[in-house]
């Protein structure tokens, strides 16, 4: 894969494979083709996934005669991190707020709030702790996901009791990590639960 410069992590500043393809009009396998062939720049992230610095696709673009990759406000997909303990919240905060695929985050420290903070927020992606205080992410999850409302909701369960993770997986949740988490299985599940379809 030809390199372009180290990114910076700004949100916006880069696009995956699927929203370049979608400008060019092809599928993002033909993008990455065109990527392992040095026309177009690109990086991989820790899940092996391409990403192109939004300079690099404007080069491209002008230099294959396509119309320009428009600059307005770059879009962001709200997720909603919910975790009793403020350094696991601290911590998913920081690192969605400085990844490459733009995150807007919103935060709730127990299942009551999430509630309200899901039908507000409307997130693309809940990370949702498993044992909370007044309503766990157990009883959370089986809500959202029997309602026709939310059922689509990507959900993300972590705990740090490996026995919990089974009742949430069987709650209708989309994965589950055990803490401490790692960096490499939070960038992997990140991919894998909000990769585009691939055309």
């Amino acid at each position: 894969m030809k390199k372009s410069k180290h990114p910076d992590n700004s949100p916006g500043t880069f696009l995956t494979a699927g929203e370049a393809a979608r400008h060019c009009q092809v599928c993002p396998a033909a993008l990455k083709r065109w990527i392992r062939a040095g026309q177009l720049g690109g990086f991989k992230t820790l899940g092996g996934h391409a990403r192109i610095a939004v300079d690099e696709f404007q080069r491209f673009l002008h230099e294959h005669g396509m119309p320009p990759y428009p600059l307005g406000a770059p879009a962001s997909i709200p997720v909603l991190v919910v975790d009793d303990e403020p350094e696991i919240v601290g911590f998913l905060a920081a690192l969605l707020a400085d990844h490459p695929l733009g995150f807007r985050v919103e935060t709730a420290t127990d299942g009551y709030e999430a509630l309200i903070k899901v039908g507000a927020f409307k997130p693309a992606l809940l990370i949702l702790d498993v044992l909370m205080p007044l309503l766990d992410g157990v009883e959370v999850c089986r809500r959202l996901k029997s309602n026709p409302a939310t059922r689509g909701l990507k959900i993300l369960g972590i705990s740090g009791y490996p026995d919990a993770v089974a009742a949430l997986l069987a709650a209708g949740a989309d994965a589950c990590l055990t803490k401490p988490l790692s960096l490499h299985a939070i960038e992997r599940e990140l991919e894998r639960l909000l990769a585009p379809v691939a055309c």
